[in-house]
């Protein structure tokens, strides 16, 4: 038997599809006889309700599909250099909604993905390494961008469920990474925790940029424990992320349509999916659905008990 609890989460990827409308088109048959320049006038009203409604039944059904999954959670949210501010305060809306706790938000500059600075962060990673020790965390063969992905992930997250406390290596990082110019991070040093949320910065179009920054995500997503990348419809389309999705990004999950709504729930349920050890590639244009409708239980637990309510 479907409970309702996949029927919730089932309607959710419908009115997904729905809010997305306008991004794919009305279908073929919607445009003969009608010039291209000029839609419809009943089509941008159809167009307008499916997306209003969309975000009102995401907005509405939130809080039912979140559950206690990630209550008390701790998060670190990094934006990379042009994200859009407004996909950043969503999401973080969202996680606070679901019950979790910002534990750091931290900004990615120009110069962490910047090719034009590529030999100045393999230098600083390759000193980082030698200075603090880490070696074995962080193996010399690796591209400059792993390297520092990871370096950047030993001072903000950690493998642990509990997470670890700020120590003197994670301090020191941070401390250069800033000097560096290639991160901002909060005045006050917090702890390591478990998951990670990137927001996607601005659109490059680049192979060489594609390259460093699939190297940092997957740098990061070696320290965490779960890690979720959020990006643009647009992106998520033919752009940077659906470029990053491309790579192999080892157990991290993808979200685009960052900056509707239903974008911002599919961020956050897809990082509970993470936390339930299930990662994947959703949106507009993930290839596993609109939105993350595995293991939805109310109880903070993992997938078996959704699918003891089956």
């Amino acid at each position: 038997m479907i409970s309702f609890r996949h029927h919730v989460a089932s309607l959710v990827a419908v009115f997904a599809a729905l809010a997305v409308g306008v991004v794919l088109g009305g279908g073929p048959l919607s445009e003969l006889g009608r010039d291209d320049d000029e839609p419809a006038p009943q089509q941008v009203s159809d167009s307008s309700a499916h997306a209003a409604y969309g975000d009102e039944f995401a907005e509405a059904s939130a809080s039912t599909l979140y559950g206690e999954r990630l209550s008390g959670q701790q998060v670190a949210v990094l934006s990379l250099a042009g994200a859009d501010t407004e996909i950043t305060d969503g999401v973080v809306t969202q996680l606070e909604a679901a019950g979790a706790q910002i534990a750091g938000r931290y900004e990615g500059r120009t110069n962490l993905t910047s090719p034009d600075q590529q030999g100045m962060v393999d230098s600083l990673a390759t000193q980082l390494t030698e200075d603090l020790d880490l070696g074995d965390a962080v193996p010399s063969d690796l591209s400059s961008h792993e390297r520092i992905g990871r370096l950047l992930g030993r001072a903000v997250v950690s493998t642990q469920p509990e997470g670890e406390a700020a120590d003197t290596t994670s301090g020191t990082i941070l401390d250069v990474m800033e000097t560096g110019e290639l991160v901002t991070a909060p005045t006050e040093r917090v702890g390591r925790v478990p998951f990670l949320v990137v927001v996607m910065g601005e659109e490059r179009d680049d192979a060489t940029a594609t390259a460093l920054l699939t190297g940092l995500v997957s740098g990061l997503g070696t320290a965490a424990l779960g890690e979720v990348v959020v990006g643009s419809t647009d992106s998520g389309d033919d752009g940077d992320l659906a470029r990053l999705r491309a790579e192999d990004l080892g157990d991290v999950a993808t979200v685009d349509g960052g900056e509707t709504l239903v974008g911002q729930v599919s961020a956050v349920l897809g990082l509970a999916a993470v936390r339930d050890g299930v990662a994947g590639a959703w949106g507009a244009f993930g290839n596993d659905g609109a939105v993350p409708v595995v293991a939805a239980s109310t109880s903070g637990g993992t997938g078996d008990d959704a699918a003891d309510d089956e």
